[in-house]
């Protein structure tokens, strides 16, 4: 196991602004652009002292955090934001027209979710519709055969 070196308060301070910089960026990113620099900060306070003028010369290597921070990969959003599409948004209009006698328990899943904002608005609206239809065409079937059987 290797010991972290001690770094000049000047080194100290540019990695704790880099880290804060990296804070949006991609965990494991964020991880191996952190260990890069302390590396490089390292090998050259190693080669040419640890005063404060060799570490403003490794600072100014390294350049500005605002750069190096720029380059990271931002981290990808979680799934479950408004607008987002979930597994279970495309699920449940292939439900809605595979399965259509489950069209009644699609729609009022679609309807909930809907109403909580979360998920895709388009496959919601898409499950909406398409569990309607055979909910309201049962309905009409079911209203005609009962005005068949009311007609004999």
């Amino acid at each position: 196991m290797t010991a972290t070196p001690e770094f000049p308060p000047l080194v100290e301070a540019y990695l704790a602004d880099l880290d804060r910089a990296l804070a949006s960026a991609d965990p494991r990113e964020r991880a191996e652009t952190m260990a890069a620099v302390r590396e490089h900060a390292n090998e050259s306070l190693t080669l040419h002292g640890t005063d404060d003028e060799s570490a403003r010369r490794v600072l100014a290597e390294l350049g500005p955090v605002e750069a190096i921070a720029a380059e990271a990969t931002p981290a990808t959003p979680p799934a479950a934001t408004a607008g987002g599409v979930e597994a279970i948004d495309v699920v449940l209009p292939v439900l809605a027209v595979v399965l259509w006698p489950l069209a009644p328990v699609t729609l009022v899943w679609a309807i909930i979710r809907r109403r909580a904002g979360v998920g895709s608005r388009v496959l919601q609206w898409l499950t909406i519709v398409l569990s309607a239809v055979p909910v309201l065409g049962g309905i009409v079937l079911l209203l005609l055969h009962s005005m068949s059987l009311l007609a004999r």
